[in-house]
């Protein structure tokens, strides 16, 4: 066998290795109902608050951002906003995004049942 085939085995066993030991869910959806109201803070990287920040409550995330959009606010100065009167099932989306030049930051989380608090927290490369 030559070397080529040799660690080409090597990298497929041990993928196969990893996949198995992996956990895995259970495939179903966590059930219960939503926070009646949520908190959600918005972050840099290292943790700073960012307020001024328009957050989107929505049922989903698609391409172009938010969709089937529930309620919009703009975080206070301890970079937080509250939504209230919650939708009580289904899949909830917290979205904020910053154009800083010519580039686009946007952060999102989606989640069902959603939480009472969350923290949107952009990336290294972000605010």
């Amino acid at each position: 066998m030559s070397a080529y085939f040799r660690c080409a085995f090597v990298v497929a066993l041990l993928a196969g290795i990893s996949a198995c030991s992996s956990s895995s869910s259970s495939g179903t959806t966590p059930s219960g109902p939503n926070a009646g109201s949520t908190t959600v803070t918005v972050e840099t990287s290292t943790g700073g608050r960012l307020g001024g920040y328009q957050v989107t409550l929505s049922r989903g995330i698609g391409n172009g951002g938010p969709t089937g959009i529930i309620d919009s606010e703009r975080t206070n100065g301890a970079g937080q906003v509250t939504f209230f009167n919650l939708p009580s099932s289904g899949q909830l989306c917290a979205y904020t995004s910053v154009t800083i030049g010519a580039k686009l930051y946007a952060v999102s989380h989606c989640a069902q049942p959603f939480p009472s608090s969350y923290t949107l927290k952009f990336g290294p490369h972000g605010p």
